[in-house]
């Protein structure tokens, strides 16, 4: 099989750890890349976990260190309630042995997409920074890639001024989402999608089970075990594997059945700032994933953790 090579940007973060243990457990990807940006928990902690997962999964890739504020909005909100202190629940990392790259993550991803020409799979799974800095240096980028899969958005949020209009990766980030939606050919993979493969909490003992004692498995049991406490005792949505559910996509396309639509992104000073603004009277201007299959995803999951298992 000939492998596609991808690259996740991502700000790790609980489901950003899951999506990057799938991607490396499926035969038909390479990962050459992967790229930290700030997001579920500061810049610095993102990039120690993409380091440190790299090692941890033994993934052969770059690690490329990305935007540590977002273009125009302050951070000032990250989600350590869903995602733990660290950004990978309870799990403890070892000290990274590996160093990041030497190019920053925009250069990388430009790098990679020109030198495959036009076969790279390029995911961000987390806020939209590092690829609107991309863009902004290098306009081709769009006409470089096989494909453009982003875990964010949705036809309802979860996060924003006084409702829950906009969902988190765009909210943090919106002006640089708007670069990006009226930019590039996205697949939007949104909360819509994400809440309705939510796992059940049997689906989390499967994984643990499958998981075992095995050390090579022992993220993936830790990290399920944080997302079913997570959700049982602290009633979080940790079993919305969302940026798992993007990688999915590409794995099987029957798992995620996507619509063509017009989305805007609402940049503005409002209330709803960081909305995907879906507007079905508009030409199309988006993929926007609307139906799952639910038990598939699950058995996806559980097949990834048979990989770690019987390594």
């Amino acid at each position: 099989m000939k492998k596609i090579p991808i690259i996740i940007d991502c700000d790790p973060g609980v489901d950003d750890s899951y999506a990057l243990a799938l991607a490396n457990s499926y035969e038909g990807f390479e990962i050459l890349a992967i790229t930290a940006v700030e997001g579920n928990v500061p810049a610095a902690i993102t990039r120690k976990n993409a380091l440190c997962i790299r090692e941890e999964l033994g993934i052969n890739c770059r690690v490329g260190f990305g935007a540590e504020k977002p273009l125009k909005k302050a951070y000032n909100q990250f989600a350590a309630n869903t995602h733990g202190q660290s950004g990978v629940g309870s799990f403890v990392f070892d000290q990274p042995e590996m160093k990041p790259d030497e190019m920053p993550a925009w250069e990388i991803i430009y790098e990679e997409a020109v030198k495959h020409k036009g076969e790279l799979l390029l995911f961000a799974v987390g806020p939209l920074t590092n690829i609107a800095i991309c863009l902004e240096k290098h306009p081709d980028l769009p006409q470089l890639l096989k494909k453009f899969v982003i875990m964010g958005g949705g036809t309802f949020g979860n996060v924003s001024a006084t409702n829950r209009t906009a969902e988190f990766n765009i909210w943090i980030d919106p002006h640089a989402a708007r670069q990006v939606f009226e930019k590039m050919d996205v697949w939007m993979v949104g909360l819509n999608a994400t809440h309705a493969a939510a796992v059940e909490m049997s689906d989390f003992d499967d994984m643990m089970a499958i998981c075992g004692d095995n050390k090579k498995a022992r993220f993936i049991r830790e990290l399920s075990a944080f997302s079913k406490y997570n959700c049982v005792e602290n009633g979080s949505d940790n079993n919305a594997i969302h940026d798992a559910l993007a990688v999915a996509s590409q794995m099987d396309e029957t798992v995620v059945t996507f619509e063509n639509l017009n989305v805007r992104v609402e940049d503005g000073d409002c209330e709803n700032i960081g909305q995907t603004v879906i507007d079905r009277e508009k030409e199309p201007n988006c993929h926007v994933a609307m139906a799952v299959d639910k038990a598939k995803f699950a058995e996806i999951m559980k097949n990834m953790c048979r990989y770690y298992a019987e390594k």
